[in-house]
């Protein structure tokens, strides 16, 4: 029993891992919203042979993009260029005048045997305006880490990320299953004590017996479940989507003429 209980942990360990390699970021479903008004989230992506190749192509895009909002020229040979001899983004940057800022990426490999890469970069909202880049910690999945440690408790690191019903239902489960498997064992010690008394019956001593054995396994099978209940638990914790608050923030929109700036405000809830 006790090397079924340590196959059961090793494959969900790896399915862990697993669903954390498959797992797309959230901003690739949903954008964040800047904290200031000084820059936008821009998200391009590209493929290549490499997944520096396809990474360039998409950063060639994000300053594309920048470009055309700031009314800049830019001249994308140079650019890829540049990228390709391995020329730092953020020099390229300057070089340019054109300021942003890689925050995460996401890439893939696909059948063919190239890549595609998807970035999310921070770039300026307006012209002749400094920008002042945020972290980013919103756009990444930071929380996966703490959620998975609070985990240590059942349910605490579903509840961090806001799912609280689950997150309660998890801990009871677990408390539950536990206390069932304790009560059981104990059950199956005292039928072991009444087996092993002088003044027994043979019948009695086999009712006994079956008891014994029926409980244990009952114990057994209860610890099992909880066993996998509590791992589960962590991988739950690590693979939820952290539900957002309800947020206003300002926000700028696209350019409604040259070096124009629409505000407006950003409203986001996820369910």
């Amino acid at each position: 029993m006790k090397y079924k209980i340590i196959v059961i942990l090793m494959f969900l360990t790896v399915g862990i891992f697993d669903c954390h390699a498959k797992r797309e970021p959230s901003w690739m479903k949903e954008m964040p919203l800047p904290a200031n008004n000084t820059y936008i989230y821009v998200r391009e992506s590209g493929e290549g042979k490499t997944i520096d190749e396809a990474l360039n192509r998409a950063l060639v895009r994000v300053f594309q993009n920048t470009a055309n909002r700031l009314g800049k020229a830019f001249n994308e040979t140079d650019v890829y260029e540049s990228l390709r001899k391995g020329t730092n983004y953020v020099l390229v940057s300057q070089q340019c005048g054109i300021p942003i800022n890689k925050v995460d990426q996401y890439e893939v490999n696909l059948k063919n045997g190239s890549y595609w890469v998807c970035v999310l970069c921070q770039v300026a909202s307006m012209r002749d305006v400094v920008p002042v880049w945020d972290k980013g910690e919103r756009a990444r999945n930071v929380t996966d880490g703490a959620s998975l440690a609070k985990s240590i408790i059942p349910g605490l690191g579903q509840m961090g990320k806001g799912y609280t019903g689950e997150g309660v239902i998890t801990l009871l489960g677990e408390v539950a299953l536990v206390g069932g498997g304790i009560g059981c064992y104990m059950a199956a010690q005292k039928q072991l004590d009444i087996i092993n008394s002088t003044n027994l019956s043979s019948e009695d001593f086999l009712a006994a017996h079956d008891k014994y054995n029926s409980l244990r396994t009952t114990s057994y099978v209860i610890w099992g479940a909880a066993t996998v209940l509590y791992v589960f638990n962590f991988v739950r914790a690590y693979t939820l989507e952290p539900k957002s608050e309800l947020a206003f923030a300002w926000s700028p929109s696209l350019l409604s003429a040259p070096n124009t700036v629409v505000p407006a405000v950003g409203l986001t809830y996820r369910f």
